[in-house]
């Protein structure tokens, strides 16, 4: 039989988060949880280790990436045959574990990747699902009778990795630390001969970013507004990508095109745009010249601001909070980040 774990990566969770995980243990075969926050979240402990879920504490050590390695490394070597990845804002189906097994188990044996369909709630539309030949992308048709479909690109939350593809692929790349994580784990995967599909049956509800509609004329443009260091790993990082990849598969540079329409959204209808259009200015020049890793060794003084502006933010969360304790305020020059932090 199939043994299907699942990893959840939580980041100064909320009671609605931590009851989603704490709901998985009874659907999957084995559940671990990373708790990313920078420091333990006491409140998470007590009610993981009261539902008997097994908890491990990353501290946001190499970011989503490195969370991602700790956990799967975990899962793989008590014995499961593939591993569920999952952010806290997502929620899956209530068939996704029944459904997700039996597609693993035609597929024994073998190393894939394999994800559901992503509908965004912000957005309340699907993600395209994309095919490629290494050229350029194309828009998937889905077949919704189909059992597997494959497929160039997943996000990382609802993405299933079995043994025999980590095996092949190994770790994620801990220089990129966030955003575009999951990307270059695909790229990885087309030049590797690792097959991606997407599973048409199961739809998992996430949130991207913070998503928000503007009419601009005839015109309705959609907006991420994610704060500059995001702006940062990910116009770094989509260089890197280029770089590392661009020869071999022309669709890596891709994401950079994605960098320029967020300087074209941030320009017309954002907030912050100086401070968010330096961010992407710097992201470049470090991604070009190969400056990776988290931004308090690339930019100290970027992480600085972030950390002041994060650390006011849960001053004002607690002071509003009815019970004290109750959010896991970060002290002075600890790598505060918001709460979602996916691409």
């Amino acid at each position: 039989m199939t043994i299907l774990g699942a990893l959840i990566i939580l980041f100064h969770p909320t009671e609605e988060q931590l009851a989603r995980a704490v709901a998985m243990r009874a659907e999957c075969d084995r559940l671990l949880v990373v708790d990313n926050s920078p420091l333990p979240d006491a409140r998470a402990a007590m009610r993981l280790g009261e539902a008997g879920v097994t908890l491990l504490h990353h501290g946001n050590r190499n970011g989503i990436a490195g969370a991602f390695n700790c956990g799967l490394s975990a899962l793989f070597d008590s014995e499961v045959d593939a591993v569920a990845l999952f952010d806290q804002d997502s929620e899956a189906p209530a068939d996704y574990f029944a459904v997700m097994r039996e597609r693993c188990a035609s597929m024994s044996g073998r190393a894939f990747l394999a994800g559901p369909r992503i509908f965004d709630e912000n957005d309340q539309r699907f993600l395209p699902e994309l095919a490629t030949s290494g050229l350029a992308v194309e828009r998937l048709s889905i077949h919704a009778d189909a059992a597997l479909q494959r497929c160039a690109f997943l996000i990382s939350s609802g993405c299933v990795i079995s043994r025999e593809a980590f095996a092949r692929l190994g770790r994620f790349d801990e220089t990129l630390f966030i955003d575009h994580v999951d990307t270059e784990y695909c790229l990885r995967a087309l030049l590797r001969n690792v097959p991606v599909y997407v599973v048409p049956s199961l739809v998992l509800l996430h949130r991207i970013g913070s998503r928000r509609r503007h009419k601009l004329g005839p015109l309705e443009l959609t907006t991420m507004n994610h704060p500059g260091f995001r702006r940062y790993y990910s116009a770094r990082n989509a260089m890197q990508l280029a770089l590392q990849y661009g020869l071999r598969l022309p669709v890596a540079i891709v994401p950079n095109v994605l960098t320029l329409w967020q300087v074209v959204q941030i320009v017309l209808l954002e907030k912050g745009k100086l401070a968010k259009l330096r961010a992407i200015a710097l992201g470049l020049f470090d991604g070009f010249f190969g400056r990776m890793g988290p931004l308090e060794r690339t930019r100290p003084r970027l992480a600085a601001k972030v950390t002041r502006t994060a650390n006011a933010q849960y001053a004002a969360n607690a002071a509003d909070s009815a019970m004290p304790g109750d959010i896991n305020t970060p002290v002075a020059g600890e790598r505060a980040m918001p709460r979602t932090w996916h691409s």
